[in-house]
This record gives structure tokens, C-alpha cells and sequence, in this order.
């Protein structure tokens, strides 16, 4: 009798533990079955109490929008105006000053005193090629911000790109999860129906319940990687982030099958592109080296503008003089002697002309300190632009390894380990719908599929990843047949 009470009371608990799974499983169930498992991907809720925010974005609408709304971009675009500005200060021709010196009281009234009262102009005569050396300044600078705004639009763009990407992959995991779980679904079926009929244990339909349970903390977790993706893109997109959303793309094609073409990136088994193509084409298309070779040009005609101040620019003038004496000073001025204000007597205009020059005269200082500064910045920037080309050189060609060995690891997904995998998913399930091995063999399989998948996915990623660094190295994007 002990035995049999020892099993009845095991039989007892092992109830009481199913209808208690059975019950929790039944209310995730409930709140899973309101999400579809079929589509593009997962629909995901945003947030317990909200319905999800959705919205389909392809790649080149988000380029469109990050080019119109990103604030990099538009700041970068924001100085363009302003080095055009400077180009119209540096065309101006210097505006001239007049002057007028006019005086009161005896000084000026009085003939003996020989003041006149003047007004004229000045004028600073820019010598040694000023006026064009600063245009020319003005221009290469203009010049090297349109590179700088292109520079900044590619990065943008770049960094689009990579969001862009890792949201497909987002999606592609959701999707697989959805998946994964029909499938644990079908074993429960299968399981249960062999418990009724007597040939399985209860406990393989507890193991096939809890196998389906586990698949709700993966959603959130896809959930939650699809929100933060999502975000991530909509920043890049010049958006603000007020609310949780979740953007679904367009191009997803290299996440579902080798064989589907994809406008991300070329296929897998596509040859890649020659190494020795890529430092000639970053040499002429790089944005940034553009842009620092164009600040060297702009450091040289400073330079050239700053040894004009050697020759210092004269100052002219032209000044009109008169006089504003009194009518009659007899006094003073008495040319017929009669002592009587007539016209003979009277102090006559005397009017004349000032010209006047003036002139810096560099007997201390030749402004050499200015010279030898933009000399110096000359030689800092080129030692820049060395250092640049070399680290352009060291990305092309780690970039290409890298895409190398993911372009490898991706074909040998494609051509081996998924395919093995889903066929040891596919044969360990019917297998144990016949009865030819147990729940856990099944589970195993499917398992080692989903890891699989889910390794596959990385290593989409990490090809994509390694792509974009490479047209990142090279600076413009690389053109492959669709």
C-alpha cells in the first residue's frame, strides 16, 4: 500500500502543478494570440497599454529624411552662408571717410589769426595684391565647407545605413521568434495527444507548455530591441523621440534567403569587390580628405595673403580749404589806408587744397609673427592630412578583411549550417510525432535550429556592419549588381 499511496500522492502534485501551468500558459497565450505570427514581422506592442505605433520606412525615404531633418546636416549646411559672406567681406573694396574740420570764435574769424576751416576724404589704398589674396581666401574656405557638408551628410547616411540594418535584423529575430513559437506550439499538440492516447508521460506536456511559456520573455525582449532600434533610426532621422514606436522596413530580403535580392548590400555570393580598386577610389571620392586637402589650400592662400602685410597700405586724402574771416578787420587789414569799410577794404576768400598721405612705416616689426604662424598652420595641417591617408589606408584594408570573413561566415550559414539545422529541426519533430524519440530530443533540435538562425542573423549583421565600414573607408557608396 505505501507504494501505491507514495504514487497516488505524486500523481496528486503533479495534477495540482499542470492545471496550475496549464493556467498560466492559457493567459500568456491570450495576450500572445492578439499579436498575428505571420508577416513581415512581429507586430509588436509598443507598451503594455498602447496598441503599438507602427509605420513602414524604406531605406531611401529614411536617406531623404535624414538629409532634410538631421541636425548635423543642417547645422554643417548652416555655415554655408556664412563662408559666403565672408567671400562678399573680402571682395569689398574699403569705403572712404570724410572729415570736416570747422572752427569758431577769433581763431577763425580774425585775419591775422590765418586759420581756414577744411573738409575733404581719405581713402586706404590696398597694395600687394590684398584684396584678391582675401578673395581668394574666402573662396578656398567656401570650398572646403561644401566638402565639409558633404563629409557630414556621408557619415550621416553611414550611420542611417547601420541603424537601418540592425532594425531589419530586429525584425528578422521577431519574426523568427513568432516562428519558433508556432513550432513549440505544434509539440505541445503533439504532445498532448500523446499523453491521451497513453504513450507519452505527463511530463512531456508540462516540458512542451513551459517550452511555449518561454517564448513570452523573448518577445519582450524582441520587443524591446525593436523599440530601441526604432529609436535609434528616428534620431538619425532628425526626429525627436517622444513615444514608443516601432518602424518597419522595407528591405529585408538577406534575413529570409540567400537567393532574394536585397538593396542593402550585394549577395553573399556575389565575388567581392578588388581590393586594389578601393585606395585610387577613396583617394578621389573620400568626402573628409577632400576637405582636409582643401583646408590646405586655404592654410597656403592665407599664408600667401599674410606676407602682404610687409607692404603696409597707404592712407590719401584730398582736403578743400576756405576761409571764414570776418568782412572788414580794418584793424588788420587795410590796404588803402582810409580806415573806411569799403570795398577795397574788404578781407578777401582764401580758399586751397590739401592733399595728404600717410603710410605705416615697419622699422620694428614686419609682421613676421603673422607669417611664420600661417607657415606653421600650413605645416600642421598637411602633417594631418598625412596622417589621414594613412589611417584611410589601414581602414580600406581592415574593413575589407572583415568583410572577407563575414562574407564567408554568411555563405557558410547559408550553404551548410541552416540548412543542416533545419533539417535536424524537421527530422528530431516528426520523429517524435511517430513516436521514435522523446520531447526532449524534439526541443533539442529545435533549439540548436533557433541558435542557429539567431547566429545567422549576427552574422548578416556583422557582414552589413563590415560593408558599411568599407564604403565609410573608401568615402562614397560602392555599386553592386542587383
Amino acid at each position: 500500500m505505501r507504494p501505491f499511496a507514495k504514487r497516488l500522492k505524486f500523481d496528486y502534485w503533479t495534477l495540482c502543478f499542470s492545471l496550475t501551468l496549464a493556467t498560466t500558459v492559457t493567459k500568456a497565450d491570450a495576450v500572445a494570440e492578439q499579436q498575428p505570427s505571420s508577416g513581415a514581422a512581429a507586430p509588436i506592442s509598443a507598451s503594455p497599454t498602447d496598441t503599438g505605433l507602427r509605420r513602414k520606412c524604406s531605406l531611401l525615404n529614411c536617406f531623404d529624411q535624414a538629409d532634410k531633418e538631421n541636425n548635423e546636416i543642417l547645422v554643417a549646411a548652416a555655415d554655408l552662408p556664412v563662408a559666403q559672406a565672408a567671400k562678399v567681406i573680402a571682395s569689398a573694396i574699403p569705403n572712404p571717410t570724410f572729415s570736416l574740420v570747422y572752427g569758431f570764435g577769433p581763431a577763425w574769424e580774425l585775419v591775422v589769426a590765418g586759420n581756414n576751416q577744411q573738409f575733404g576724404w581719405t581713402e586706404e589704398i590696398l597694395v600687394g595684391g590684398k584684396r584678391t589674396k582675401r578673395i581668394n581666401v574666402a573662396r578656398a574656405n567656401y570650398l572646403q565647407n561644401v566638402f565639409h557638408v558633404e563629409a557630414v551628410r556621408f557619415d550621416v547616411h553611414n550611420r542611417v545605413f547601420r541603424s537601418y540594418v540592425e532594425l531589419a535584423a530586429a525584425n528578422a529575430y521577431a519574426q523568427l521568434i513568432e516562428d519558433q513559437r508556432a513550432i513549440a506550439q505544434q509539440l505541445l499538440t503533439i504532445s498532448q495527444k500523446r499523453y491521451d492516447a497513453g504513450k507519452a508521460p505527463g511530463s512531456e506536456v508540462l516540458q512542451a507548455r513551459l517550452s511555449v511559456m518561454q517564448f513570452v520573455v523573448q518577445r519582450n525582449q524582441a520587443r524591446g530591441r525593436l523599440i530601441q532600434d526604432s529609436a535609434q533610426l528616428a534620431l538619425l532621422m532628425g526626429e525627436t523621440p517622444q513615444r514608443q514606436e516601432i518602424i518597419q522596413v522595407d528591405e529585408n530580403g538577406l534575413f529570409k534567403s540567400s537567393a532574394e535580392k536585397s538593396i542593402l548590400i550585394p549577395n553573399p555570393e556575389r565575388p567581392v569587390v578588388a581590393l586594389q580598386e578601393l585606395l585610387p577610389t577613396a583617394w578621389r571620392e573620400r568626402k573628409d580628405l577632400q576637405a582636409a586637402i582643401q583646408q590646405s589650400y586655404v592654410d597656403k592662400k592665407a599664408l600667401s595673403l599674410a606676407k602682404t602685410q610687409r607692404v603696409p597700405d597707404p592712407t590719401v586724402g584730398f582736403n578743400y580749404l576756405f576761409s571764414t574771416y570776418k568782412p572788414f578787420q580794418l584793424r588788420f587789414f587795410d590796404p588803402t589806408g582810409s580806415g573806411v569799410a569799403e570795398p577795397a577794404n574788404r578781407v578777401p576768400q582764401q580758399p586751397g587744397y590739401l592733399f595728404t598721405y600717410a603710410q605705416e612705416q615697419p622699422l620694428f616689426y614686419h609682421y613676421q609673427g603673422q607669417i611664420r604662424q600661417a607657415g606653421a598652420t600650413l605645416a600642421l595641417q598637411e602633417k594631418q592630412n598625412e596622417l589621414l591617408r594613412a589611417q584611410v589606408a589601414s581602414s580600406i584594408l581592415a574593413s575589407y578583411e572583415a568583410l572577407v570573413v563575414a562574407n564567408n561566415n554568411v555563405r557558410k550559414y547559408n550553404e551548410q549550417l541552416l540548412p543542416s539545422a533545419s533539417k535536424v529541426a524537421q527530422l528530431t519533430r516528426r520523429g517524435y510525432e511517430l513516436g521514435k524519440n522523446g520531447l526532449a530530443t524534439a526541443m533539442l533540435g529545435q533549439q540548436q535550429y533557433q541558435q542557429t538562425r539567431a547566429a545567422y542573423f549576427d552574422a548578416v549583421v556583422a557582414y552589413q556592419n563590415a560593408w558599411a565600414d568599407l564604403e565609410k573607408a573608401v568615402g562614397v557608396p560602392l555599386k553592386f549588381d542587383e
